[in-house]
């Protein structure tokens, strides 16, 4: 499982820079294409843009997850013992789980409701690929909370030990 995650995460980071790369490279077209040739600037350019870095964020996200380097109440956190901070920690995860399943769950009824009724941008792209980096991204996260719980519950790495390192 470790290794399906590390490969997973290496993944997503690369199709998280390839979207920035591709988005800054189409908006450096359109911006030299408006003043120097305006024939040439394509209307889909800023929708393309969007749904790129909604895309390269969400999966930004789930690397963040990856990594359990998320924003938490460190003051909160820092102030329970090993104990309190293993259940503090894991009382996390699984409210994670539950918000990430219900996020998989809602995202995939808005990708099948855009799908069936074949809503589409002003420039002809289909929203539901905009619809399905929310269900895509957080199933991924899912599974990096689960191996963060898996991770937690065998006494390996976690933010749990993280911290307990910086005191």
């Amino acid at each position: 499982m470790l290794r399906l995650t590390a490969f997973l995460d290496r993944l997503v980071g690369w199709l998280a820079a390839a979207a920035l790369g591709v988005s800054l490279a189409l908006l450096a077209f359109s911006v030299f294409a408006r003043y120097a040739v305006p024939s040439l600037q394509p209307i889909w350019v800023f929708e393309v843009c969007i749904f790129l870095l909604v895309w390269a964020i969400l999966l930004g996200v789930v690397r963040v997850e990856k990594r359990g380097e998320h924003i938490r109440v460190d003051f909160l956190f820092n102030l329970f013992g090993k104990r309190g901070r293993f259940l503090a920690e894991l009382l996390s995860l699984v409210f994670a789980v539950a918000v990430a399943t219900l996020f998989i769950y809602s995202g995939s009824i808005v990708v099948q409701e855009a799908m069936r009724w074949e809503e589409m941008t002003e420039a002809g792209l289909p929203l539901w690929v905009l619809y399905a980096a929310l269900t895509t991204s957080f199933s991924i996260h899912l599974i990096f909370i689960l191996e963060r719980i898996y991770l937690l519950t065998k006494g390996g790495e976690s933010a749990l030990t993280r911290h307990s390192q910086m005191d």
